[in-house]
């Protein structure tokens, strides 16, 4: 194989990766990840873009005399969804930047 056709199937890999990481993109963009705390006591669902589409609360888990409590599962619930949305996308792209590292001159 002369050089021209290794570029031309560099290329060609490259286009083909290009799809697959936007057909990825467009999935993540629809997907919810839920982040709970305190057993699930509160719960945050929200899209892997970062669109916030519910908090949930157990009225056990409320006590009015200790709202600051409250809000500090409500900020982990909320925390424990963004660690989720970044684990899924590290998931759906890890197989992506594989293959670019591996079409990536000098890697393995």
């Amino acid at each position: 194989m002369g050089y021209q056709d290794d570029l031309n199937e560099f290329l060609r890999q490259t286009q083909e990766l290009a799809t697959q990481a936007n057909a990825a993109s467009a999935d993540m963009a629809d997907r919810e990840v839920t982040g709970a705390c305190a057993g699930g006591a509160v719960r945050v669902t929200m899209t892997t873009s970062g669109q916030v589409h519910s908090v949930t609360i157990d009225p056990h888990a409320v006590n009015p005399d200790n709202l600051r409590h409250l809000e500090g599962r409500v900020a982990e619930a909320m925390q424990n969804a963004l660690d989720n949305v970044r684990d899924l996308m590290e998931q759906v792209m890890r197989p992506l930047t594989d293959e670019l590292n591996r079409l990536t001159p000098g890697q393995p």
